[in-house]
């Protein structure tokens, strides 16, 4: 099966949609197989270029350093007339050091990534989530779609020239890889067993950079920085020459946890609340219709 291309002409841009490839599922029909389909649920997990089940092979050229998670409907069906109302949805992630309007969807800038669990060294994680729905043979219903920034999928269109298949979702996302430790945040800072709990508010970064400042029982000032996911602060107290170096990690989901040293001790530290995140750069949706046009930024 070929991957399916939409060519979007108003902005010439080439839009690759994944399609589940129908071959037989394993006779239990459970769990993940080696590509990272499972039929069961009607889901793939896995690099881009397995998902027409070409392990042997070889990855698709282009597509082996993208991330994909697809899901589709029970009555989906790729290259066969199925149903009005079957569907199938695609997210991709990949990673770029370029996300320009004429580049953005990566295919000649994505940085090379082959460990899911390992990103690479980049500026940008990019994310696309495309929905594909079957419509049917009806001009009227077509328009409506068309009203509403869809658009032809060139697979196939019927006698009355409506595409088999419309896109009516199409979002991609830019985030910076780089870790945002801005806002309001609970640490909890272990001493001998001994719980002393911490309200930091960081309220400048720039780049690598942070400050803020912070209560328990006095208050204090804080400056560190980050670096991948590794942070690095000290807490200097107002009302005495005390200060605090805490060093940790920022972990997937944004939380931080590491170690700390003050005069003559030493601990554990870790957050409670607040989250680090990566800063939304731009988010380009190809589904909507004027002023913004195809591949414009929505901001």
């Amino acid at each position: 099966m070929k991957k399916l291309i939409a060519i979007v002409v108003a902005a010439v841009l080439l839009l690759a949609i994944a399609a589940p490839v129908m071959a037989a599922p394993p006779a239990d029909n459970k769990g993940f197989d080696e590509f990272g389909y499972n039929y069961g649920a009607r889901l793939f997990n896995g690099w881009d270029g397995y998902y027409d089940r070409d392990i042997e092979g070889g990855p698709v050229p282009g597509t082996n350093d993208a991330w994909l998670v697809m899901k589709w409907s029970k009555d989906w069906e790729p290259m066969i007339d199925q149903p009005v109302g079957a569907w199938v949805t695609n997210h991709f992630t990949w990673y770029s050091n370029d996300y320009a309007e004429a580049t953005w969807y990566g295919w000649d800038t994505r940085e090379d990534w082959t460990d899911k669990d390992s990103p690479p060294s980049a500026t940008y994680k990019v994310t696309e989530f495309a929905k594909l729905m079957k419509v049917s043979d009806d001009p009227d219903e077509w328009a409506r779609y068309q009203a509403g920034g869809a658009f032809d999928c060139g697979w196939g269109t019927y006698l009355s020239r409506v595409p088999r298949y419309v896109a009516f979702q199409d979002v991609v996302s830019v985030y910076e890889t780089a870790w945002t430790v801005t806002g309001i945040w609970a640490l909890d800072f272990d001493y001998l067993g001994t719980i002393y709990s911490h309200d930091m508010t960081i309220d400048t970064q720039t780049d690598g950079s942070f400050s803020g400042t912070g209560t328990n029982s006095d208050t204090w000032a804080v400056t560190g920085t980050v670096s991948d996911d590794t942070l690095s602060m000290t807490i200097s107290y107002d009302h005495s020459s005390y200060e605090v170096t805490a060093i940790g990690t920022i972990g997937a989901d944004g939380t931080m946890s590491g170690t700390w040293t003050g005069p003559g001790q030493s601990g554990t530290w870790m957050s409670t609340s607040g989250q680090a995140f990566h800063d939304l750069v731009a988010t380009y949706n190809l589904c909507t219709t004027a002023p913004k046009g195809l591949g414009q930024p929505i901001f």
